[in-house]
């Protein structure tokens, strides 16, 4: 009888440190991320609390999306597409007698980076259609003149480092008193090889199967196609 020789994976794998984009100082943060090969690392999306990269307990409800772009060594080194602020933070501030308006908005940075940024105004009443409008239309045009006078990485910085957040306050405070505006969500539109990715992606799914799956799919991809029989017309 033949007893088939387990292997552990995850010893096979090697342990890699996350390193914050560039607009983040380039730090080394907390996170260590496993990989058989580097050419499996590389596009992979990681979620990491900005405390994780900060070290301040005062981040904690930002969490950002890294995508992996470079391995150097043990150093998976990222660039950022995106932020989002935890949605348990977000039901604290919306309370009955109060609106909370959303804002969907696509920007762009002086440095030419284009985004999607969402936002949420929370005001200490209720408020009529007239003032919804204005707040709205006042918030878009903020962020369309701060985001168009600033590099990508100083515009984000200042978000996720609650900079921004009390000087539109101050800015649409005068249309309705405010309990909050949040900025919630990035997304960074990206541009990436994707032939590549998935090329990455397959060489993954090839790796995790069986050899008896992997030889079964050979067979079937060489196996030779019939051609369809042709129709003998009929006769009269």
């Amino acid at each position: 009888m033949v007893v088939k020789k387990t292997i552990d994976v995850w010893k096979t794998k090697q342990w890699y440190t996350v390193v914050a984009p560039k607009f983040l100082g380039e730090v080394h943060t907390t996170l260590t991320i496993p990989a058989t090969e580097e050419a499996t690392l590389l596009n992979r999306v990681i979620s990491i609390p900005l405390k994780e990269v900060t070290r301040d307990i005062s981040h904690l409800y930002f969490s950002v999306r890294l995508r992996v772009s470079e391995i150097k060594g043990k150093n998976a080194f990222t660039k950022f597409i995106g932020f989002s602020l935890a949605r348990e933070y977000i039901s604290t501030l919306v309370r009955r007698r109060r609106d909370a308006l959303e804002l969907h908005i696509p920007l762009k940075c002086k440095d030419g980076v284009e985004f999607q940024l969402s936002a949420l105004i929370v005001t200490q009443g209720t408020c009529s259609e007239a003032q919804k409008k204005g707040l709205r239309n006042a918030l878009a045009e903020e962020l369309k003149k701060r985001s168009g006078a600033s590099d990508f990485g100083d515009f984000i910085r200042s978000i996720m480092f609650q900079q921004m957040n009390a000087e539109l306050h101050k800015a649409l405070v005068r249309i309705y008193p405010l309990k909050r505006v949040e900025l919630t969500k990035a997304e960074l539109y990206e541009e990436f090889d994707v032939a590549q990715t998935m090329q990455v992606e397959q060489k993954t799914a090839d790796r995790d199967e069986s050899p008896e799956k992997q030889e079964a799919r050979a067979k079937e991809e060489a196996a030779p196609v019939e051609a369809p029989a042709e129709e003998t017309p009929a006769s009269a």
